[in-house]
């Protein structure tokens, strides 16, 4: 199994989107384009919107991603709470973490992608960088699934 640990703010929209003219969630589309194909990738919200939100609330806030959601990482700091998961999980193979502050981690084993927080996944380099991600952690089953989709 492969997980993304998902951070809302600064990724899926800038930090203040009404400033900037968009709306909550503008790059969830980039996203979703992103994973398309990669049926084995679940998602982890660690975003603080856990916090005011509840595990349906948050998987219907992901759309179309919805289907991939495996819950919300515990009530923790966010690099502490990521590694909480990944320790009682051992069926994770692989990881990545998208958000963008750097602050919330300190460098430990976590597969960090550190976004912009004004450009988030929608930024062409990070979009670049989750698929090269995707593609050397897919497995030939997760492969050839992908491709009778």
């Amino acid at each position: 199994m492969r997980l993304i640990f998902l951070d809302f703010d600064g990724v899926l929209h800038p930090l203040e989107p009404e400033s900037l003219g968009l709306e909550k969630f503008c790059w969830l589309p980039v996203l979703t384009s992103l994973l398309s194909g990669h049926d084995d990738v679940q998602i982890v919200v660690h975003s603080t919107w856990r916090y005011e939100y509840t595990n349906p609330e948050l998987r219907a806030l992901l759309g179309p991603l919805g289907m991939r959601f495996a819950g919300s990482a515990p009530r923790a700091p966010r690099e502490q709470a990521i590694e909480t998961v990944l320790q009682a999980n051992r069926a994770i193979q692989h990881h990545l973490v998208l958000d963008d502050d750097a602050r919330e981690f300190s460098g430990t084993a976590v597969n960090l992608l550190l976004l912009d927080s004004q450009r988030g996944i929608s930024d062409e380099q990070a979009q670049a960088d989750v698929t090269a991600w995707l593609l050397s952690t897919a497995t030939p089953e997760a492969t050839a699934q992908g491709r009778d989709t």
